[in-house]
This record gives structure tokens, sequence and C-alpha cells, in this order.
């Protein structure tokens, strides 16, 4: 009887224990992904953002709009009202998130990083869109999508909104730069696995996002961080033309020159010279910006000052959009003018057949009356953005109302309240070709622009990154406005290019015309073509500009245009009190059924 106990305990009962040893012991635990801090930040800035900027290709053309989005543990998703599926990119930023901070192109903790400072976080998703199909999936995505955006509730079932999902590229399905270092990629394991969080002081890169602390004067001329009195510190370092950064290899042990204080001091009094110190990033390994700059410390709109010297200062009033009822192309105007960032579509050079985002700080004039309708913008020679467009130069420029500080109501919230989605907050893109700006003078008004409306990026009125790069603006092709209920609007690069403001229904904007031509006085001194500081001359140099423009275009009004169900069909948002819906047929062979993009 006992023998055959123990060959029970040895045939049965031991293997069991040992199971049960080897299935609790440390060195066979399963081991999961850990949260990072990139996944973590992509994780956040998708949380708090309501709204991206969606692009796709279409029959072989680059297209994009803003769309409403919603996320439930990292899931995205989207209310699209076609059954489609199609490779997008979705591009988001830290500068929509707080709309407190768009008076004045402001970003980050404290509000004082500019939209394309590295430090700003700048995020593109890389994937594929769908209609979900599950049950469980599609009411966890109308549920999410509700909560998120209540007025979607509203919309009418007939207009056939479907709940969507965008699946990520599961690898190199991200692209984030949120701090000095350049961008880079991530697989779609690192933003699934991580939890959402803010830092506000760590971001893609390593470093620190904090505007004071410990570091050395880093000279962009020289390229060399350097430690002596003259330059210790923030204030003394900006004021010599340097940047105060913790990026340098060394951290200076140095005592401020209380002579060198006292000077940017008094100049700082009769006018001011000093900005708070900016940012300085490296090329990325995958492709990034690479930047300096300073960021100045003006609460207004814009303004002129920054370490160049006491400039005059434009003073941009904060009003409210104007009544636009029966003028499509001055109200596509406004908006661009008014938009101090915006999100440049291209075709990727790095993935074959995918579009790719990335937010850019863009100014159009230094003030609304002296727009052309064609913003300019600028790129480091290693960013993503101008590498695509040397091998593929068309581009779109997205832009929405629900960004503007025009439109941001008493209770912080942007247009009116209404969705980011909704036709009535503005949205309007630009398509065409990246085109550089050609000679001294161009570049001198987009430095000029630059300088009276984004004080926090001097880097971008002084020439730009010292890696290189250039400035650009576009060759404008088409143009998509959803404005209002009823579908989009129909305007044509014409129109939009001749428009001429009425100032009878400006009231209060300000006539920037005289402070632009004396920002360009010095200038003008030393430029044969530059004979006048009137604002006649001013006025010569944007005619000249818009005359060169308006010839391009001309020739491509008769160019195709694309008019397809989707885009179309995608307007057709409406209320119950206000339905007025376009109609439209099939292109000749279409079938009505579900299309997919590739």
């Amino acid at each position: 009887m006992v023998s055959h106990y123990h060959v029970f305990l040895q045939h049965a009962f031991v293997p069991l224990l040992l199971l049960l040893i080897l299935a609790v012991s440390p060195s066979t635990t399963t081991t999961h992904a850990a949260s990072t801090e990139n996944g973590e930040e992509a994780r956040w800035l998708v949380q708090a953002s309501k709204w991206a900027t969606v692009a796709w290709i279409e029959g072989g053309n680059l297209k994009s709009l803003v769309m409403s989005i919603a996320e439930s543990n990292g899931r995205i998703f989207l209310y699209i009202n076609e059954d489609i599926t199609f490779k997008a990119s979705l591009t988001l930023s830290e500068a929509q998130v707080d709309p407190s901070q768009f008076f004045g192109a402001k970003c980050g903790p404290d509000g004082a990083l500019d939209p394309q400072d590295p430090r700003c976080a700048k995020l593109t998703i890389a994937g594929v869109i769908s209609p979900i199909e599950d049950d469980d999936s599609k009411q966890l995505a109308l549920d999410t999508l509700f909560e998120a955006h209540p007025q979607m509730a509203t919309w009418p079932e007939d207009h056939g909104f479907l709940p969507c999902e965008m699946k990520i590229n599961s690898e190199n399905g991200l692209w984030m730069i949120a701090n000095f270092g350049g961008g880079g990629y991530m697989d779609a394991s690192a933003y699934h696995d991580s939890d959402p969080l803010q830092h506000a002081v760590k971001g893609f890169g390593g470093g620190g996002r904090a505007l004071e602390k410990s570091g050395a004067c880093y000279n962009p001329g020289s390229h060399e961080c350097e430690c002596v009195a003259e330059k210790c510190g923030a204030t003394l370092c900006q004021a010599t033309g340097g940047m105060w950064t913790e990026e340098c290899s060394t951290t200076c042990e140095c005592e401020p020159s209380a002579s060198a204080l006292a000077s940017v001091g008094s100049k700082n009094a009769d006018g001011g010279e000093h900005g708070e110190h900016g940012g300085h990033g490296e090329h990325g390994q995958h492709g990034g910006g690479h930047e300096h700059g300073d960021h100045g410390g003006h609460g207004g709109h814009g303004s002129g000052e920054g370490s160049g010297g006491a400039q005059e200062v434009i003073e941009l009033p904060l009003l409210p959009r104007p009544d636009f009822t029966d003028d499509a192309a001055g109200h596509a105007r406004w908006i661009v003018a008014k938009s101090l960032w915006t999100t440049v579509s291209t075709l990727s050079s790095t993935n074959e057949g995918e579009p790719f985002g990335n937010i850019r700080s863009v100014v159009d004039g230094a003030c609304f009356l002296s727009s052309s309708g064609l913003p300019y913008f600028y790129l480091p020679a290693p960013d993503p953005t101008a590498i695509d467009i040397t091998a593929d130069k068309r581009i779109t420029l997205s832009f929405t109302e629900a960004a503007l500080a025009e439109r941001v109501g008493d209770d912080g919230n942007p247009c009116g309240g209404k969705d980011a989605e909704d036709p009535t907050c503005g949205k309007l893109t630009l398509i065409g070709n990246a085109k550089p700006l050609e000679g001294d003078a161009q570049v001198e008004l987009a430095k000029q622009a630059f300088k009276a409306q984004h004080p926090r990026a001097s880097w971008l009125s002084e020439g730009g990154a010292h890696t290189g790069g250039k400035y650009y603006t576009l060759d404008l092709k088409e143009i998509m406005f959803l404005q209002n209920y009823g579908g989009f609007t129909d305007i044509s690069p014409k129109e939009y290019l001749e428009w001429n403001a009425d100032l009878s229904k400006l009231p209060g904007e300000v006539q920037c015309g005289m402070v632009h031509a004396n920002l360009h006085a010095d200038y003008e001194e030393h430029q044969s073509g530059f004979t006048s500081t009137s604002f006649a001359s001013s006025s010569v140099i944007v005619i000249v500009l818009f005359a060169s423009f308006i010839g391009s275009f001309v020739g491509g009004l008769a160019s195709e245009r694309v008019s397809r169900s989707w885009r179309t069909k995608r307007s057709g948002y409406t209320v119950a009190s206000s339905v007025v819906e376009n109609s439209f047929e099939l292109e000749k062979g279409e079938e009505k059924s579900s299309k997919t993009w590739v």
C-alpha cells in the first residue's frame, strides 16, 4: 500500500508541484512592454485634442481637412459620412489644446513657446481609416465620440455618418517632436503600451522644456557653447545674440557681469532687446526640425521687438469675425491671415504612397490688411517636410477657425461652442505646390511679417535655422472651403487672390502698411530696388509679388477641377432646423457602394 502511495506522489503530485513552482518563478513570468515618455506624450496629446488635420491621397491628388477625433484607451475614432477605407495621416499640435493661448501664437505649460518651437509638441500618426464593423467596437466609438463631441449626437441620421477608426501603422506609425533634438518615429506598440501623460519638462529626445535652467550660452554663429561673464545667464546670452540652453555638454559656473546687466537693462527700458531664451534642436535620425530661437515675452498678438534692436511695435487687436455672409473670398482670406500656424501636408518620401503632415508657424502679411492670401512658412533643410517637397512639391495647407483666438468666446470655447467639424466653424485647405521665396525682397517681407506676428520665434525673422533652410509660400491650384451648412463653397484661386478689403466692413482692423514700410527702412537703404520707405513703395513691393503669383494662377485656371462624390457628400452636415443638402450624381461608371482609397 505504501509503495503504491509513493508511486502516486512521484507520477502525479510532484510534476504538478513543479508546474506550480515554474508558473510563479520570476524567471518565467511574462513581461510587458514598459510605458515610455515618448509614448506617454503622444497618448496625452491625442487624448487632449478634439480635432486633427486629416490628410489623404484621392485620385493621385493630395488632400487634407480638419476633422474631429475622439480617443478611448489609445484607439482613435472619427465620424465620417461615407463608407470609405483610406490611408491617411492625422496631425496634431500642443498649440491647439488650450484656447487661452491662441492669442499671440503661444504654446507650452507657461505659454512662452511658439507653435514651431520644438518644445511645443507636434505629432503625426500614419495609418488606415475605415468604418467599424463589429457591434461592440461600433458602440464604443459612438459613446466615445458623443461624449467628446455632444453635437454629433444631433446630426441627422439620413446623412449617413459612420463611426470610423484609425488603425496606426505598426512600424514607424507615429512621428513626434516635443523637445530639442529633432523629431523621430515610434512604433504603434510604444504608443499603445504607454499611459497618457504630459511631460511638461521632459519630452521626445530627452532634456528639458523649462525655459530657465542651468546651462551655457550657445553661439549660433560659431556653433560653440560659451561660459563667460558677459554671456552668463539667459538675459546676457540673449542680448549678445546667443541662446541659453541645457543642450551644451558643459554647464556654466559663472557670475553675470554687473556692467553687462546694467547695459541690457538700459536697452530694455528704451524699447527692449531682451526676450526669453529659446530652443536649439538637433536633426533627428529620421529627419526632424533643427532650429534655434528666442522667445519674446510680449503678450500681444504680435510685436516687432526682438534681439535685433528696438523696432516699431505692431499692436494687433483681437476682433470678432466680420460678417462674411456674401463674401466667401473675404472669409477665406480672413481665416488664413488670422492663422498663426498650419499643417503642411506632403506626399511622404519615407513611406511611399502615404501623406505626411507637419505643424509650421505661418504668416500672411504683418496684419490682415497687408495680406496677399499666400502665407509664408519656413522649413529647416533637415526637416522631413523639406525633404518631402524636394521629391514632390505638392502640398496642402490646412486652416480652421477652431484654432483662432478671434473665434474663442467668453466661455473659453472656440466657434461659439460648435464642434470643430461643424461647417459653421470654418475649415479651409489651400492646395498647390511649395514655392521657395525668390530674391531678398520676398524673403525680407516674410521675415518682417514673422517679426510682427511671432514674437516668441525670433529665429523666424532672423533668417531661420543655423542648419540652413528656406522660406516658402505656395503656387495655389485649388481651394477646399467649408464655411456653412450646404456643402463646400465654390471659390476659385482667382477670386481668392483678387479679393480686395472693404474697410467699411472691417471696423477696428489695423492698417499696418505704414508700419510695415518703416520696418523695411534699414533694409531698403541697402537695396537698389528699394528707394523709398513710404507706404507707396511698400505697396509696390506687394503688388509686384502679387502679380508674379497671379501670372501662374491664371494659366492654370482651366485645369481639371476635382469634384469627387466623397468631397461633396462629406460636406452634408446640417441641423434639423437648417437642412440644406447638396444634390449630386455618381460619376459615370462609379458604383454606389463602399470605396477604398489606397
